[in-house]
């Protein structure tokens, strides 16, 4: 392999496998660091050169990054609690900020997500106002991780990314799908709130794209072309899998069963536009969920 151009934190996660995929067909070399050696091997047979080590010690990386062009944060743990999320994704972007200055890469880009908006009338934009809560205040202080650098000048560039609902294997489908299959699925009140969704192909293409080509201090919304109501992508995706169509709760009760940020969160609404990412000369594979969706449920592990 070619020395790698872009160092990427988080590759043998969900959005991480979607940008590798990427960088192969591009013919762009990465370097993936992962925790383990069976993720290791999980990189490698994406075709990125592998380098076991932890976000959380840049003793373990340091070297594997001078070289490189670009830091790509991807990586979480959302399995545990929010404290170890945070670890992983604020505490890990300020260790790979104080690797990437004693190795001079100039460039990192932060892989965040559409959450940061909250509910939004309208169509949101990269101008909208952010207003994270919970998971998503989380991502917004690892952007703030990231701008903090830059002004010190500890780092040149920044470019930050906010995908939206992104599909495909290994994602929250797979959940969607069960509550589906088990008739269980419920979406807040009518289900008329929007979602912004985009296919994980798409997403890691558009991720390449911006590590790349992306003008410094500059964010993109990663979505595709239509928005979609939450209704409509779960009344496709149940004839997709042939299960009960979804059904709506009442946002009182939804408070009740699942809490009232749970609530609100699903009743959301989040109509984002790709202008931006256009403009940068990405086009999606998948214009919208209609297209993308069938192939995705095909490959989903969900017992019928």
């Amino acid at each position: 392999m070619s020395h790698p151009r872009l160092f990427v934190a988080g590759a043998s996660g969900f959005l991480g496998k979607s940008l590798l995929n990427a960088a192969k067909k591009d013919g762009t070399p990465v370097l993936a660091l992962v925790r383990t050696g069976s993720k290791a091997r999980e990189v490698e047979a994406a075709g990125a050169e592998a380098l076991v080590g932890d976000i959380l010690r840049p003793e373990t990386y340091l070297e594997g990054l001078r070289g490189c062009e670009t830091v790509v944060h991807l990586a979480q743990d959302g399995s545990g609690p929010l404290e170890e999320m945070r670890r992983v994704r604020v505490e890990g972007g300020l260790r790979l900020v104080e690797a990437s200055e004693r190795a001079r890469v100039p460039r990192l880009l932060i892989g965040s997500g559409y959450w940061v908006y909250g509910s939004t009338p309208g169509s949101i934009t990269e101008k909208s106002e952010p207003r994270p809560v919970h998971l998503s205040a989380v991502n917004h202080a690892t952007e703030e991780v990231g701008r903090r650098a830059v002004r010190e000048g500890r780092i040149q560039e920044l470019v930050v990314a906010r995908p939206g609902m992104v599909y495909g294997p290994g994602s929250w489908l797979a959940g969607w799908a069960q509550e589906l299959l088990e008739g269980t699925f419920r979406f807040v009140d009518d289900g008329s709130n929007f979602m912004s969704p985009i296919h994980w192909e798409d997403a890691g293409i558009a991720l390449l794209r911006l590590a790349k080509d992306a003008p410094p201090a500059s964010t993109y919304l990663v979505v595709d072309d239509e928005p979609v109501t939450v209704k409509e992508f779960a009344t496709v995706l149940s004839g997709l899998l042939h299960s009960p169509p979804p059904q709506g709760i009442p946002m009182a009760k939804a408070r009740e069963e699942w809490g009232a940020e749970l609530a609100e969160l699903n009743a959301a609404n989040r109509s984002a536009s790709n202008a931006a990412l256009r403009a940068l000369g990405w086009r999606p594979r998948f214009p919208s969920f209609r297209e993308g969706l069938p192939e995705i449920v095909k490959a989903l592990q969900v017992p019928h």
